[in-house]
């Protein structure tokens, strides 16, 4: 696992967008232009056989629109989600890995999808990192556990808690968990 080394001022967050579209639009209109790198926690393109269709559910705009935001100057990390497939890897760009690894001003950071979070605690733990990402529970969620937060900022297309659709911001002050009409529902300072 390669540690990739980021310098932007805010990172976006997102996780389980099954194939939706819209939601993707939707989070970079909150995550703003500033925004060049987006941190994406899995089940990126397929709904799965547990969730309904989403509404937009067009995984071939949705990927389109992924490779694209490449293309035109930003950067998309993928944590391999449980729904996401083989050829899903064929037609995004952003390389898919089981774990993302990187370091962003200062803070160092790990990405897995979350279907098997005790992995993700045990290596956060061993590794002393600040930040673990995770999606999966399609609940958004900001833990503190001794030095490392833990962030699941949500599903953008399928919420399963009390929030509705929601996404997280990275910035100077700390990590924001926002609907994507732009409320905070939950924040933690560095």
């Amino acid at each position: 696992m390669s540690v990739i080394t980021i310098d932007d001022e805010k990172i976006g967050v997102l996780s389980d967008t099954h194939g939706s579209f819209p939601a993707w639009r939707k989070a970079l209109a909150l995550f703003g232009p500033e925004v060049k790198t987006i941190l994406h926690a899995g089940d990126v393109l397929y709904h799965g056989p547990r969730n309904s269709v989403p509404g937009g559910y067009t995984p071939a705009d949705l990927f389109e629109a992924i490779n694209g935001f490449q293309h035109g100057g930003g950067r998309v990390l993928i944590a391999e989600g449980n729904c996401d497939a083989a050829v899903d890897r064929m037609v995004l760009e952003p390389e898919m890995e089981k774990c993302v690894s990187l370091v962003w001003r200062g803070k160092k950071i790990l990405m897995m999808h979350g279907d098997n979070f005790s992995l993700l605690r045990e290596m956060a733990r061993y590794n002393k990192v600040d930040l673990a990402i995770s999606g999966h529970t399609h609940i958004g969620s900001l833990v503190r556990e001794g030095g490392v937060i833990f962030l699941n900022p949500g599903s953008t297309t399928i919420p399963k808690g009390r929030d509705p659709e929601s996404a997280a911001i990275l910035d100077g002050e700390g990590i924001r968990i926002m609907t994507l009409d732009g409320r905070e529902l939950h924040f933690e300072k560095w």
